[in-house]
């Protein structure tokens, strides 16, 4: 019986749904909205000695500018895009620090079906006149890499533990070029870094239930879905983004046996000149199995 208990307690599989959208900020601009549907599996012989995962991520990402309604490019602060990509990550984690490597292949543009999304998603849910999509950026291929680290500090345990952690990151390819920094404080009964969902990890399913405040800054080199295709894009309206911008905010999130929730709030300074701050909220559902 003792045994059975502990090999439910472990799963080795595990079904994310994520949706990103500030119209529950009371707002519907830039990055407007984003679904993504991810499949994350452990390795039971990875190319380490930590603990290693692989995951697969379908996403759809919308942007839209400011002024939604109107057709006159003079008065967008932005282009309209949207991009399709597929996201393949590995992680390894060993004690209290982590990497992480992936690479995501898409295409940005009238084909990754964004603007017909967001078009049905205003008529059946918001019953409002859908963005007019005027001008969207041209079709482009696009692929990229990323790579981060990760290390954590546990000032208290459970079960109100505090841990602060910073996480570096690096993008390059034809989509994004950045250098990043996070900085993220967690307060409440959480696992350890190796199987908490903090980071999408997946193993025990003890039950988590915490919160965390977050603050980040990003370097940007180049910015595709503002810029266009580095390798030559013929696309109306693009614009140059802001270099340096900051983002914060917070999450909730709580496993409950193999049920994962998490409620996250994010803000962001002005992505390119003549732009405004933005904020979206991120819902999301896992299943482990």
């Amino acid at each position: 019986m003792e045994s059975k208990i502990v090999s439910d307690s472990i799963s080795h599989h595990q079904i994310r749904l994520k949706h990103d959208n500030d119209f529950f900020t009371l707002t519907d601009r830039y990055y407007s909205s984003g679904l993504y549907l991810t499949y994350t599996s452990s390795l039971k012989k990875g190319i380490g000695k930590g603990q290693e995962q692989l995951s697969f991520t379908i996403g759809q990402e919308v942007y839209t500018p400011f002024n939604i309604i109107t057709t006159n490019i003079e008065e967008q602060d932005r282009p309209y895009v949207g991009f399709l990509g597929l996201k393949t990550g590995w992680s390894s984690v060993k004690n209290k620090h982590s990497w992480d490597a992936s690479l995501l292949v898409g295409i940005a543009g009238n084909n990754s079906g964004a603007g017909g999304f967001q078009r049905w998603y205003h008529k059946i849910f918001v019953v409002s006149d859908p963005p007019v999509w005027v001008d969207e950026m041209d079709n482009s291929l696009h692929a990229n890499g990323y790579v981060g680290y990760l290390k954590e500090w546990t000032l208290a345990p459970n079960p109100f533990s505090i841990t602060l952690a910073v996480q570096p990151s690096l993008a390059f390819g034809t989509r994004d070029q950045f250098a990043q920094a996070n900085f993220i404080a967690y307060f409440g009964r959480r696992d350890p870094l190796a199987s908490t969902m903090a980071y999408q990890r997946i193993g025990n399913t003890r039950r988590e239930i915490f919160f965390s405040l977050r603050a980040g800054y990003r370097y940007v080199g180049y910015n595709a879905l503002l810029e266009g295709n580095a390798l030559g894009d013929n696309s109306i309206f693009l614009i140059s983004p802001n270099r340096e911008f900051v983002f914060g905010g917070f999450d909730v999130q709580h496993r409950f046996k193999k049920n994962e929730y998490w409620f996250g709030y994010r803000i962001q300074s002005p992505e390119a000149t003549g732009t405004q701050s933005h904020k979206y909220v991120i819902l999301s559902y896992a299943r482990n199995f």
